[in-house]
């Protein structure tokens, strides 16, 4: 890894993970907050739940059943926040790095620099790291904040870790997807586009696989059936077949990233 590089992409980056973390906070204090104004009432909601049509309740996750404590709602909201906002700016922040050298036409001077396309690619792996790592840490300790002050810290701190846990694994997926999409092509124009529309599809998807409920083995084809968001479910924890897929998978997704950037014609 460079050390110059590193700090060069982190501040160019800093900008989109900023205003990302901005959107993480306020839409988990939004969220929150309407939990707050809501809890009092949440069971008299029950006759509007009950004519509610059964797609629309597996389409979004909506269990009120769920909303007596922080942690049901707090699920609700959060299957939105991991495929929407965080892991968008994930993928987009995963081809952007690769990409934007043969965008804006200065590949030819990064490649100049006495340096090797391994130290490259690390600098903007361990960049991109960073910033997501920093960002759902920030989501995280937002969520423990408003989660502990609206329930009177009555609350399974536990259950809301791994919760963050498996979404950040989510993120870093679709971040290395990323880096591997924009090594494999051979113009950078519309990645990104690409990138936004995998992470949609995919979630699209599962929507559409989990309503019909036929075909579930097709789930297995969506990176969102390798994270457990059931953190209500009293025996919720770390599944070792998921840790160990993500782990697999993105392991490789980082070699390939590494063996095709090294032989890939960047357009200068």
């Amino acid at each position: 890894m460079n050390l110059n590089l590193f700090l060069k992409e982190f501040k160019s980056n800093l900008k989109g993970s900023v205003i990302t973390s901005v959107v993480v906070v306020l839409y988990t204090a939004l969220s929150l907050l309407i939990y707050s104004s809501l809890k009092e009432n949440i069971l008299k909601a029950t006759d509007f739940y009950d004519i509610m049509p059964e797609y629309f309740q597996v389409a979004f996750n909506f269990n009120i059943n769920q909303w007596d404590n922080v942690l049901g709602f707090y699920v609700t909201y959060f299957v939105y926040f991991v495929p929407i906002i965080t892991g968008c700016y994930s993928i987009i922040l995963g081809t952007r790095l690769l990409s934007k050298e043969e965008q804006n036409k200065t590949a030819e001077f990064l490649l100049s620099r006495p340096i090797s396309r391994n130290q490259i690619i690390s600098s903007k792996l361990f960049t991109f790291f960073v910033h997501i790592l920093v960002i759902n840490l920030l989501a995280f300790f937002t969520g423990l904040l408003g989660s502990g002050i609206v329930s009177d810290w009555d609350l399974n701190i536990k259950s809301l870790i791994i919760l963050h846990t498996y979404g950040c694994m989510i993120c870093l997926f679709f971040g290395l997807l990323g880096f591997f999409i924009t090594v494999i092509m051979k113009r950078a124009k519309a990645i990104t586009g690409i990138g936004i529309g995998i992470v949609l599809g995919t979630y699209f998807f599962d929507v559409m696989i989990r309503v019909f409920g036929e075909v579930q083995f097709l789930l297995y084809l969506t990176p969102f059936k390798y994270i457990n968001l059931n953190a209500h479910s009293p025996d919720y924890g770390f599944d070792a077949w998921r840790l160990i897929c993500f782990f697999c998978i993105s392991g490789l997704l980082i070699l390939l990233s590494y063996v095709f950037y090294r032989r890939k014609d960047i357009l200068v």
